[in-house]
């Protein structure tokens, strides 16, 4: 009886911290291995940028990789990433992504990865862990794209576990989980995803967050002008929460854009350049 061949995984790990020195955020130190590396191309303006990069093109069911991001105090960094993450389809394990952030006292970090594209039969388990002071600032976005619309791809098999946790000064201050068994259904069904096939949520978290709540409702307004997109913002101690979904992955692109635009008062990375 033959055995089934044993797969090659992909395995990726960065580690990469900024930190203040001269007056400029500076980096401190990278760490990277197997598939995962980072750049840190110039830009302009004071912030610098560091894109994640995925060398096997994707994941499927076994792969894993971690990303840790860390600003020092008074630093400043925006992450993203060079393309689109592709979720292919597994054989039965899921693709593990661990992504770790921390920002000392008066740091600033923008967590604006591209988006990730579900793949039919695709698995995904993916978790964000936050560590930051009190008065640092994070601005942070995650898209899903459930499936290759251009292909006529409709998601039915697969799973998505995703989970967020944040704590301030040690304290947690913010916890959320989506946990997807059954694509068809909860892409079809109007409580969860009503059809939509592209959501994203992006959270801001700052001394100054309850101050901005007014204008993100504005904003999400405008983000649903012209565009196939359903957006709102609400509120809880200390985090802005936002919301965006769509029938269109292009459609969402735009209006994250627009809102990004506007409340970070810069456009997002080039490389989110369509």
């Amino acid at each position: 009886m033959r055995c089934a061949p044993a797969l090659q995984r992909a395995r990726g790990r960065v580690d990469v911290a900024f930190a203040l020195r001269d007056g400029a955020s500076r980096l401190r130190n990278l760490a990277q291995e197997g598939s995962a590396k980072a750049l840190a191309p110039r830009v302009a303006g004071p912030v610098p940028l560091a894109v994640l990069v995925n060398t096997a093109g994707g994941a499927t069911g076994g792969d894993l990789f971690r990303w840790r991001a860390e600003v020092g105090a008074g630093a400043a960094l925006t992450v993203s990433t060079q393309a689109a993450e592709r979720i292919y389809r597994s054989t039965g394990a899921d693709a593990q992504v661990e992504t770790r952030l921390a920002l000392a006292p008066g740091a600033r970090l923008d967590w604006l990865p591209q988006e990730t594209i579900l793949f039919e039969g695709s698995r995904l388990s993916r978790r964000i862990d936050v560590e930051m002071a009190g008065d640092a600032r994070l601005t942070a976005v995650e898209a899903l794209v459930f499936g290759r619309s251009a292909m006529g791809e409709r998601l039915t098999q697969g799973a998505l576990s995703d989970q967020w946790r944040i704590r301030r000064d040690g304290r947690l201050i913010h916890a959320e989980a989506l946990r997807i068994a059954d694509f068809g259904h909860a892409l079809a069904a109007r409580a969860l995803a009503g059809g939509a096939l592209a959501s994203a949520t992006l959270l801001h978290v700052a001394p100054d967050a309850a101050d901005r709540l007014d204008e993100a409702r504005a904003l999400a307004r405008d983000a649903r002008r012209g565009e196939i997109v359903e957006a709102a913002a609400s509120l809880k101690p200390g985090v802005l929460i936002a919301r965006f979904l769509s029938a269109d992955a292009r459609a969402l692109r735009r209006a994250l854009t627009g809102f990004l635009t506007a409340f970070r008062g810069e456009a997002p990375p080039r490389v989110w350049a369509m």
